[in-house]
């Protein structure tokens, strides 16, 4: 919820069905103009779930806020006792790393740009949550094996495989197409809710035999 004390009662409802951890955006409406502020915002948020593990959710393409995330782990400490790490969605590897390096590795920093994975694993991030992950995730196994051997070829080889699937999923109704390769797979998701929109059978169809001619159902999914 955009609404700090709104989102305090959510966190709260979390807590009290027995919820593992708990995880929020930034306001976005009206946004926090500084650190202190955003700390602000997510002390309260995180108060209303005082015994659970809090995550900051990072993702200035949504939020529209992009303050500096290192001295985030620096301030927020101190007013939020319950902060684990960050969900770290966004292309600046350099300061993802100096997250990941922040106090000796303090915290626990998932990277979330799926088509960035090698990138985030060069550098050092041990987890990574991401929406392709869920119809693909064979392949990110073997970016991440490759990683593991040192065999820097074949981890390439599987980005590359990535960033193609990507760049034709972003060409669509995005989240309607990941819930539809999702149903192809197996796994009915149901429809997005607004002011997302479900994707045509046209649209469907077209992003399916694109996805085929780079061989997708061959790599993605075995």
């Amino acid at each position: 919820h955009s609404s700090p004390a709104e989102a305090r009662s959510l966190a709260a409802h979390a807590q009290k069905i027995g919820a593992t951890a708990i995880s929020a955006v930034s306001p976005w409406y009206f946004k926090p103009g500084s650190v202190d502020v955003l700390v602000r915002c997510l002390a309260e948020v995180a108060a209303g779930a005082p015994q659970l593990p809090f995550y900051y959710y990072h993702i200035p393409s949504l939020t529209g806020v992009a303050l500096d995330m290192v001295e985030f782990l620096r301030q927020a400490p101190a007013k939020i006792p319950t902060l684990v790490g960050l969900k770290y969605t966004a292309p600046t590897v350099d300061e993802l790393q100096a997250c990941l390096d922040f106090e000796g590795g303090r915290f626990d920093v998932l990277f979330g740009r799926d088509e960035m994975l090698l990138s985030g694993l060069a550098v050092g991030a041990r987890g990574a949550i991401g929406s392709t992950y869920n119809f693909a995730a064979p392949l990110y196994r073997r970016l991440i094996a490759a990683f593991e051997r040192n065999d820097l070829a074949a981890a390439r080889e599987c980005q590359a495989r990535s960033v193609a699937m990507i760049r034709i999923v972003l060409k669509s109704q995005t989240l309607s197409i990941c819930k539809y390769l999702m149903k192809l797979l197996g796994v009915d998701c149901g429809p997005v809710r607004l002011p997302l929109l479900t994707g045509d059978r046209d649209e469907e169809g077209r992003i399916e035999k694109e996805l085929r001619a780079v061989g997708y159902f061959d790599w993605g999914v075995k």
